[in-house]
């Protein structure tokens, strides 16, 4: 799916979703309202990478766009209401929503997206494993000396390498990837216009910004901005 948006630069988790998707100190997510919506699902699109759902709340129909998921009319979902964009248009949908829900995942009970919720502040950071052989680039950074050196980086052009965690395409003009490497458990959000696989091994080129507020209480303390993406 390619969405676009006039209105913003933006994820994901995933997935973000959020999204696209979506911080904490040292995690490279965003900021998010953490408000629920719950419903019914009347209408279902499915496209390359997303789904998009249509959920009868019971005194209203929204919708919101997330990663790939199982879903069927009838399956009852929530969701939490982040990202909200009105007027957005989809070119590869040639559609109009006059308000829809950017977002990491669609839960029931049954099943979950592929995509996990990002964390936000006050909830319990995920685990995270360590890679092993993923080394910093000749004449770069590794991510742990980029958070150590974030203030000194700030507005710098970096050059680093790392291991593609999570990727959503498209998501205001963009494409989103999270990167990890061996220094840190930490990971780095990169955005780019190239496209990328989850696994592949990258060598990402960008500029460092700090604290880059997306609007819609979305706010990287650490992004990696407008990259050029070379896989190994």
């Amino acid at each position: 799916m390619i969405p676009r948006s006039s209105n913003l630069l933006i994820f994901m988790a995933c997935f973000s979703f959020a999204v696209l998707n979506m911080g904490t100190t040292n995690f490279s997510y965003a900021q998010q309202n953490t408000s629920k919506i719950q419903g019914k699902v009347s209408d279902i699109i499915n496209v390359t990478n997303y789904t998009y759902a249509e959920v009868d709340t019971g005194t209203a129909k929204v919708w919101a766009a997330g990663p790939t998921t199982a879903l069927k009319k009838g399956d009852i979902v929530t969701f939490l209401a982040r990202m909200p964009m009105k007027d957005f248009y989809s070119e590869s949908l040639d559609r109009k929503f006059s308000l829809i829900y950017f977002i990491s995942r669609f839960t029931d009970t049954d099943k979950v997206s592929s995509s996990p919720t990002p964390p936000t502040h006050g909830q319990i950071k995920p685990v995270r494993k360590s890679l092993n052989e993923i080394e910093k680039a000749e004449g770069g950074k590794n991510i742990s000396e980029i958070y150590a050196e974030k203030d000194k980086l700030n507005g710098e052009v970096i050059l680093v390498r790392g291991k593609v965690t999570r990727f959503s395409a498209e998501i205001m003009g963009k494409n989103w990837l999270h990167i990890q490497d061996s220094s840190s458990f930490e990971d780095l959000t990169v955005t780019t216009d190239n496209t990328v696989a989850v696994g592949d091994v990258v060598t990402i080129k960008g500029e460092l910004e700090l604290d880059k507020d997306f609007d819609y209480g979305y706010v990287y303390p650490v992004i990696v901005q407008n990259a050029k993406v070379t896989k190994e």
